[in-house]
């Protein structure tokens, strides 16, 4: 993206960066602007649909665990918006026509906590590398943030938030899944 290249050309050179902080800047301005831009995109889809306010209710959720969960990540921007959408799309219908009881709710979290234990965090091939300590941070963090979530619908069980978060963390869990699959299969045709 041009835009992208030009702005890493002026950091890179206003601020003398090393290699290193170079690349990293250069990741973080594609995510940063690849990321709004299809937040934008987004957010207009919903907004004509009249669907804003739960599909920013459901991107506040996602987005407190999927940075520290990760999930599906895909290569190209096109597949991604409409991925993203489908599961935004998703997460609102659920939200909006299906109320589970209480002990589907602890299947629910039971099985999304399992998940994130076994299999969290999942980052894309462009996310940097970190060592294992780290990364059961990220796992950590994920499984508090997921039992508040939950504690807090047991708690408000008619609050639509709560509603929206335990969707989206149970379809975030599936992605989480579904990219451990991914990269398991990437790894195997690389070995074969």
């Amino acid at each position: 993206m041009i835009i992208i290249d030009k702005l890493h050309k002026y950091f890179e050179n206003e601020y003398e960066l090393s290699q290193i902080d170079s690349i990293k800047l250069k990741y973080s301005l594609e995510l940063v602007i690849g990321e709004l831009s299809k937040l934008l995109i987004l957010f207009f889809i919903f907004w004509v649909l009249d669907k804003a306010t739960d599909f920013i209710c459901s991107l506040l959720i996602l987005m407190m665990i999927r940075v520290f969960t990760g999930g599906l990540h895909f290569k190209h921007y096109g597949i991604c918006i409409i991925f993203s959408g489908f599961f935004f799309y998703i997460s609102i219908f659920l939200k909006n026509y299906f109320y589970p009881q209480t002990i589907s709710i602890i299947g629910m979290y039971t099985l999304s906590i399992s998940i994130i234990i076994i299999f969290a965090p999942v980052f894309g091939k462009s996310r940097p590398s970190y060592s294992y300590r780290k990364r059961q941070q990220f796992k950590l963090i994920g499984i508090i943030l997921v039992s508040i979530h939950f504690l807090m619908y047991l708690l408000h069980q008619n609050n639509p938030y709560f509603n929206n978060s335990i969707w989206v963390i149970a379809l975030q869990s599936i992605q989480i899944l579904l990219g451990k699959g991914v990269q398991i299969y990437e790894k195997g045709k690389i070995y074969s």
